[in-house]
């Protein structure tokens, strides 16, 4: 071989060495992160004001004072707890009764009723705020209760459920609760 493809040669084969060690290097390298995400969660309470009563004869419709809100709770994490919206559902411990009870000072400005059997507060809850009242008393109307039933009228309850969804990415309560209910 002559000097001059030796040196060529050389060449050639000094940088293949040099580009498959470049490249292993490249295909080996690696970086370490840590993640830094944390979720959220909703962290809401029913409030209510409701005195002890003593029962009061049905002729005379009994009215009782029943102050139902929610509040969004901190969870004493800061930055964890989240905005969120909110909805109620009542329940009676007798329907038949159930159907006799008239909802005192229904806050219908903050408040609206659907088909679906629950009231949505239509403002975003903020961590630390409460709603406003969904009402303030509960009366019993005599008229639309059949006579068999007031035996019962002393062990009857009305049962408060709420549920909260997390607000971000949602422009209203509706689109919010419409996305829980099919999220896909």
């Amino acid at each position: 071989m002559t000097g001059r493809k030796k040196i060529t040669g050389v060449t050639l084969i000094l940088a293949a060495a040099l580009g498959i060690g470049g490249t292993a290097a490249y295909l080996t390298s690696f970086d370490k992160a840590e993640n830094t995400v944390a979720a959220g969660h909703n962290t809401t309470d029913i409030e209510e004001e409701f005195p002890n009563i003593t029962p009061t004869p049905i002729d005379k419709n009994p009215e009782y004072k029943k102050k139902v809100w929610v509040s969004n709770t901190a969870s004493g994490e800061e930055g964890f707890n989240v905005d969120c919206f909110v909805r109620i559902s009542l329940g009676y411990s007798n329907n038949d009764i159930g159907k006799a009870v008239v909802l005192k000072n229904l806050d219908t400005d903050n408040w609206v009723h659907r088909d679906d059997g629950y009231y949505y507060y239509r403002h975003i809850l903020k961590e630390g705020e409460t709603t406003a009242p969904l009402f303030t008393g509960v009366s019993i109307d005599s008229s639309r209760l059949d006579d068999t039933y007031l035996d019962l009228l002393p062990e009857f309850k009305i049962q408060v459920y709420e549920e909260s969804v997390q607000s971000a990415g949602f422009s209203d309560y509706e689109k919010a609760w419409e996305y829980y209910g099919s999220p896909v």
